[in-house]
Order: structure tokens, then C-alpha cells, then sequence
């Protein structure tokens, strides 16, 4: 009768540490992916951000007062690329 109980605890921790660890491996490939969803978004508004500066249309209306000259724009590149995270 002693054995039958040992083998029941001994296949209930084998089980319970296959489920544990298959949850663990679940919830963690779910982390990396929005993880990595997120840094890619993060990424693409960044350039999104820089185009927006330099974006400069024909016809927009624009006066000089807004418009970056070549050396402004080269200095605003060099700072933002400069940077570390």
C-alpha cells in the first residue's frame, strides 16, 4: 500500500512539473512576441517622426521661416542618431 502511494505523489510532481513548465514556456513566448511587436512599433513611429520633420511638399504653403535649412537638418540627424538608449 506504501508503494502505491509513493508512485501516485511521484507521478503527481512529474505531471504537475510538465504542466508548470509547458504554462512557464507559453506565457514567456507570449511576453517575447508583444515584446518585440512593441520595439518594432516603437521603431517604425520613430522614423515616422523623423520623416514628418524633413517631409517638405511643393505647393504646402510653407513660409522659410519653417523650412530647415541642409545644416539644421544634418545637426538635428547627428543629435538624434547620436543617442543611446
Amino acid at each position: 500500500m506504501k508503494e502505491k502511494e509513493s508512485n501516485l505523489l511521484l507521478y503527481g510532481v512529474l505531471i504537475g512539473s510538465l504542466i508548470g513548465a509547458g504554462v512557464a514556456v507559453y506565457l514567456s513566448s507570449k511576453f517575447i512576441c508583444s515584446y518585440r511587436k512593441n520595439k518594432r512599433d516603437r521603431k517604425h513611429k520613430f522614423y515616422e517622426g523623423i520623416d514628418d520633420i524633413f517631409d517638405t511638399k511643393p505647393g504646402d504653403g510653407s513660409d522659410e521661416d519653417t523650412s530647415i535649412d541642409k545644416e539644421t537638418e544634418e545637426g538635428i540627424i547627428d543629435e538624434l542618431f547620436s543617442r543611446t538608449n
